[in-house]
């Protein structure tokens, strides 16, 4: 005669089954949780790639800059010795003018002789300080070109296409002839920046930028008539008065702070 099944042992087996299944899903989802896992590591290997070419571009601008300075300290030695000759010629000069009479004559032939080193030399420095303004400009028009090619946002806005030194001419209707030089040119499909960039910005620089640079572009580039245009100043320094300047027309300012650079972002960037 069989004996009936206890019904502990039929719960029993239910919880056994229950039991499984909760296994089952716990599993499942570490197996979730682990590929994410994965996934996450491979994100942050990439993460970490970019960050170490960015750091390795941010060491040869830093390098590239250590360089200029360096060529700078020397022309300001050669000036500096440039000068000093000039000193010990003109002490020369007035040790000439004590001779007797007899000498004038020399003397005379002598101090135009003078002249014409000083002139030469007055020349030299100014083409060489010339050469220096000029190296330095384009060196902060690289540096934040190439930083605003990798990024692409201006004042918060994603912008698609960064180009360089966009360039122009035509005849308006008066029959003016305008043309005009855009540093950094970033476009998307409804906005335009118009980046500027300097050694060191100055007030009148922003005054210029403000004025001149939506409107010349406008007409330039009329494709672009319709467009919203924002006005940015990439410099290495900026004087205090053109940072007042920049606040008052509502222009970005854009800084290089170690290996990177920071928008001004105490006012709103104007739409011209």
């Amino acid at each position: 005669m069989n004996e009936e099944r206890p019904a502990w042992l039929d719960e029993l087996g239910a919880e056994l089954v229950r039991m499984a299944k909760e296994s089952r899903k716990s599993n499942e989802e570490s197996r979730k949780s682990n590929e994410e896992s994965r996934k996450s590591n491979e994100e942050s290997r990439k993460s970490n790639e970019e960050s170490r070419k960015s750091n390795e571009e941010a060491r040869k601008s830093n390098e590239e800059s250590r360089r200029h300075n360096e060529e700078a300290r020397r022309h300001n030695e050669e000036a500096r010795k440039h000068n000093e000759e000039a000193r010990r010629l003109n002490e020369e000069v007035r040790a000439l003018l004590k001779d007797t009479a007899a000498q004038m004559a020399e003397t005379d032939a002598r101090l135009k002789e003078l002249a014409e080193i000083g002139a030469a030399q007055t020349a030299a420095m100014k083409a060489e300080v010339a050469g220096i303004g000029k190296s330095n400009g384009m060196f902060a028009e690289d540096v934040y070109f190439r930083a605003l090619w990798r990024q692409k946002e201006f004042a918060g806005i994603h912008f698609d296409e960064v180009s360089d030194r966009m360039k122009s001419k035509t005849t308006l209707p008066d029959g003016r002839k305008l043309e005009d030089e855009f540093d950094i040119v970033m476009t998307n499909a409804a906005s335009v920046a118009l980046v500027e960039t300097k050694y060191r910005a100055r007030e009148e620089d922003v005054k210029e930028l403000a004025e001149t640079a939506a409107k010349n572009f406008r007409l330039l580039f009329p494709a672009y008539k319709d467009y919203k245009i924002y006005l940015g100043l990439g410099a290495l320094a900026f004087e205090d008065r053109a940072v007042a300047k920049a606040r008052e027309y509502g222009v970005g300012l854009i800084k290089r702070v170690e290996d990177t650079i920071e928008y001004a972002a105490d006012w709103e960037v104007k739409a011209y």
